[in-house]
C-alpha cells in the first residue's frame, strides 16, 4: 500500500527528452509507491517528448523552489549537446550544495561532466569516450565505470541503455522499497545490479 510523503521527485521535462529512459522510475514512484514526481520545464510551454508524449509542466525552472527536490531527474534527450542553461547550472549547485541526490542518464550525464561534477565521484555514460567528445574539459575519466548504472555520493548516472539499472539505483537512494521489495523489482526487470 503506498504511503503519502513529504517529499518529491522532480523530473526535469523538455522538447525530445528519452521518454523510455525515465517512464519505468516515474511508474514506479508515481504508481507504486505513491511518490509525486513533479515536472519541471525551461518554462511553463507544455513540451513533446522524443517519442510524441506532450507533457505540461508543473512547474517551470525559475519557479523551482530547491527546497522541495528530494532527488532531480535529468532524462536523456539531443538538447544536452548543446545545453548551456544558467538557471539549471544554479539549481544543480544548490541541490549539489544542500546534498540532494541528483540523478542523470544518457546525454544529461554530459551537462554534469561539464559542470565538473562527475569530477570527484563514480560515475558511468553511454561510453568514456562519449562523455570526452560531448563534455570538453570533462576531467573525471579516473572515476568513470564501464557498467550500466552508478550510484555514489548522490549523483546517479546511467547510460541510454540502462534505464531498468537507473530506475533501480534510483529507488535505492530514495529507500522507498525494504531491501526484499528491491531485489523483487531487480528479479522482476532483470537489473544488471552494479
Amino acid at each position: 500500500m503506498a504511503e503519502a510523503w513529504s517529499r518529491t521527485v522532480h523530473l526535469l521535462a523538455f522538447n525530445g527528452l528519452a521518454d523510455w529512459e525515465i517512464g519505468l522510475v516515474a511508474y514506479e514512484l508515481n504508481t507504486r509507491v505513491g511518490m509525486p514526481v513533479v515536472t519541471i520545464g525551461f518554462t511553463a510551454d507544455a513540451t513533446r517528448s522524443g517519442g510524441g508524449l506532450r507533457i505540461v509542466p508543473d512547474v517551470a525552472l525559475g519557479d523551482v523552489d530547491p527546497a522541495a527536490i528530494s532527488l532531480l531527474i535529468l532524462p536523456g534527450g539531443e538538447m544536452w549537446h548543446v545545453l548551456d542553461n544558467q538557471p539549471l547550472r544554479e539549481l544543480l549547485r544548490s541541490l549539489r550544495a544542500r546534498g540532494v541526490p541528483i540523478a542523470a542518464i544518457c546525454g544529461a550525464t554530459t551537462f554534469l561532466a561539464r559542470m565538473g561534477v562527475l569530477d570527484g565521484v563514480m560515475h558511468t555514460s553511454n561510453s568514456l569516450e562519449y562523455l570526452l567528445e560531448m563534455a570538453p574539459g570533462y576531467m573525471g575519466w579516473e572515476k568513470y565505470s564501464d557498467t550500466p548504472a552508478v550510484s555514489d555520493a548522490g549523483i546517479i548516472t546511467a547510460g541510454g541503455d540502462a534505464a531498468v539499472e537507473f530506475a533501480y539505483q534510483i529507488l535505492r537512494e530514495l529507500r522507498v522499497y525494504d531491501p526484499k521489495q528491491l531485489d523483487e523489482f531487480a528479479e522482476f526487470w532483470r537489473c544488471r545490479k552494479t
